[in-house]
């Protein structure tokens, strides 16, 4: 079987011959799919991807234009720092969000009135498919790997309450804010759902097998009650759409779960995505399997294990690959990349080729 026949055979629910190991595009460093095709020819990259490294190659079909709205960058130096201060302007007020030196240091979304404003930009945003990026994907990635279909913002395309955690607010001002009841973060909440219910349709009318959802959940900052109000209510009403275009749905949950477990049973999506064992998890994948024996796991790896002694990764892969079983499983580089790739993963190409 080709990597793709192997990446393919896990996600739709059968036991590929061979455990599959994908990688990020941008965990390649590719952020576009020019860049995605001269990393795969950079001899670093051939050489994992001709031992049986997997691509997977994330492919934004629609984008989102924001009409009404003035939008500035600028990079200002200051005491040693670079700052990167992006600022939108529309009718109704401004937002704006900064880094310093890469890092996020403010998020646009700081008051109530600012929720009042990126809900005028929701509001004035039109989604526009842009199909034929799938079909020039498919051609760079091949047979070494899978082409998995998002929507606008690409990495960032999640369900409403995790764009205005992650995106927006950012995760102190959305936690306040939500304890809080805060009118405005829920108004903007429903103008977001509405257009993410629009983009979900069309993304289904759309090429591609594989939906995903970024939605990189920490339960501990949301809770049962809420998770099933902001975010199971979605899946119900998304994850239908795809399904009745012949499409698989899969979220990135990557973090703790077992207080949700029944929750997650009872979702309609078919994939759990970057899926991870303790410590960053709460779950092994041999409880997973019991909790959940219908979903696919495409599992990530903890990143600390890629730099313990080779023996002792081989045998984590091993044990790892063990508790899950070969059915319905894959593994993937999904979070950091380690800094020992070039000698890690080869280890882990090693541990799967001879378990098959």
């Amino acid at each position: 079987m080709t990597p793709r026949e192997l990446v393919i055979a896990a996600l739709e629910g059968h036991t590929p011959e061979k455990t599959p190991l994908t990688i990020y595009d941008w965990n390649m460093g590719a952020i576009t799919i020019e860049e995605l095709e001269a990393a795969m020819r950079q001899p670093s990259w051939r050489r994992l991807l001709d031992r049986g490294l997997s691509v997977r190659c994330h492919c934004p079909i629609i984008e989102a234009i924001e009409h009404g709205v003035e939008y500035e960058v600028k990079e200002v130096r200051k005491g040693g720092d670079v700052y990167r201060i992006e600022t939108k302007t529309t009718p109704v007020g401004t937002i704006r969000k900064a880094t310093r030196n890469g890092w996020h240091h403010e998020e646009w979304i700081k008051t109530s009135d600012d929720y009042k404003v990126q809900q005028w930009i929701v509001e004035h945003t039109e989604l526009v498919p842009r199909y034929e990026a799938y079909e020039r994907a498919e051609h760079v990635v091949g047979d070494q790997g899978v082409v998995i279909v998002t929507g606008a913002g690409n990495w960032q395309h999640r369900t409403p309450a995790m764009s205005i955690n992650i995106d927006w607010a950012g995760t102190e001002q959305f936690c306040l804010d939500l304890a809080a009841g805060v009118a405005e973060l829920f108004d903007l909440y429903q103008a977001a759902r509405k257009l993410f219910l629009e983009e979900q349709r069309l993304i289904a009318a759309g090429p591609g097998r594989y939906v995903a959802w970024f939605e990189n959940l920490t339960i501990s900052m949301l809770g049962p009650d809420r998770y099933r109000e902001l975010l199971a209510s979605v899946y119900d009403e998304a994850v239908p759409i795809h399904v009745a275009a012949n499409k698989r749905v899969m979220v990135h949950y990557d973090g703790a779960l077992r207080c949700i477990a029944d929750q997650i049973a009872a979702a309609p999506f078919h994939i759990i995505d970057s899926l991870t064992e303790p410590p960053e998890g709460d779950l092994t994948y041999d409880e997973c399997r019991r909790l959940w024996p219908e979903k696919v796991f495409w599992a990530n790896i903890n990143v600390d294990l890629y730099y313990q002694p080779a023996d002792k990764l081989r045998q984590a892969v091993i044990a790892k690959r063990t508790r899950a079983g070969k059915q319905a499983f894959a593994f993937e580089v999904s979070e950091d990349l380690p800094t020992n790739w070039q000698t890690s993963i080869p280890v882990v190409l090693d541990a799967l080729e001879d378990l098959a």
